[in-house]
């Protein structure tokens, strides 16, 4: 369970499927394309195609990719799932109501919910692209350590599954979200790799948990360095280079500049989409001034923000959300 909540921003202290289709073969889906219709072939083992098996997303889209399809091997462009869309999450823990949505609810219901807030989106004249997504809380901070010491636990591989299943049934994507704890970034995410092979799952870091020593979750604000974030970008870059997928989105949440020490230092990768996410609650009024602190920061290739329905006195509504400048490209309710 979250063992520590975001303290209000204005606080002098820190706070914190198978609606897709089993493949038909190369050669029919390539006449499937040739006549205009999509189908998603997933390879079980991961879709390595050092065999010379096509991956499924060499050519297709897939759930709430429908023009999601990786370059070319004569050196197609790649394809971005935040450079034409707004992307709407709800985020929480399955098994942690008091962490957000995915919690407080059953799959379908929330699934429901997100189709909802999608659609509150796009009335919104000027919206543009809308992408769902399912953001669920995969390595969740626990205040006393675990056998492996790393003070995680993790959502079990039937519970993802069935999310990335709902999420391409809906037309949506999953985010699976690491708080790192006494771990480090890119060992949390090598963990996850057989999902981040899938074209329509991607990963976000909590630094709020990210600790080191006798400091257990909970009891201080975490962090990571530009470093960190570095290596899961070239790590994530590689594997989508070679898994042949659209880019990759790694989101970071911070809402204290201590959280990603060294920022200025952070790189950019052609196959990975970076988005820093302001994520604090308070007055509507901070967190627009906080948002542009952090998530329009020069170290952010893309910004977030994310909304505290519980927490945040005055939520800001999706008129207002879509009024930023620059207007966020993600954005999460928790």
């Amino acid at each position: 369970m979250r063992i520590a909540g975001r303290r209000p921003l204005s606080a002098p202290l820190p706070a914190g499927v198978l609606v897709l289709y089993v493949a038909m073969g190369i050669a029919a889906a390539a006449l499937m394309i040739a006549a205009g219709i999509r189908f998603a072939n997933r390879e079980l083992d991961g879709g390595d195609d050092e065999d010379g098996r096509t991956t499924m997303a060499d050519t297709f889209g897939l759930g709430g990719l429908p023009a999601l399809a990786a370059g070319s091997a004569a050196g197609g462009a790649v394809s971005s799932p935040v450079e034409h869309n707004a992307i709407v999450t709800y985020y929480g823990s399955p098994s942690a109501p008091s962490m957000g949505i995915l919690g407080q609810h059953a799959p379908e219901d929330a699934a429901d919910l997100l189709t909802r807030r999608g659609e509150a989106f796009r009335a919104v004249e000027g919206s543009g692209s809308v992408l769902p997504a399912l953001h669920v809380v995969y390595a969740v901070a626990q205040p006393q350590a675990q056998h492996d010491g790393l003070f995680l636990q993790y959502v079990d591989d039937r519970s993802v599954r069935q999310y990335i299943e709902l999420a391409r049934r809906r037309g949506f994507v999953l985010i699976l979200d690491l708080q790192i704890g006494h771990s480090n970034a890119l060992a949390e995410v090598r963990k996850i790799e057989q999902y981040l092979r899938e074209p329509d799952v991607f990963v976000a870091l909590d630094p709020e948990f990210a600790l080191s020593g006798r400091t257990t979750p909970g009891e201080a604000i975490g962090s990571i360095d530009a470093s960190d974030i570095n290596a899961v970008q070239w790590y994530l870059d590689a594997l989508a280079a070679q898994q042949h997928l659209p880019k990759k989105m790694l989101i970071v949440h911070q809402f204290q500049a201590e959280m990603i020490t060294d920022a200025a230092a952070i790189e950019r990768r052609d196959g990975v989409d970076l988005v820093i996410d302001m994520d604090g609650y308070g007055p509507a009024d901070i967190k627009q001034v906080k948002y542009l602190r952090y998530g329009a920061a020069p170290y952010a290739p893309y910004g977030g923000i994310k909304i505290f329905l519980q927490h945040d006195p005055d939520p800001l509504t999706e008129r207002q959300l879509l009024g930023l400048s620059p207007r966020p490209s993600l954005f999460i309710y928790q």
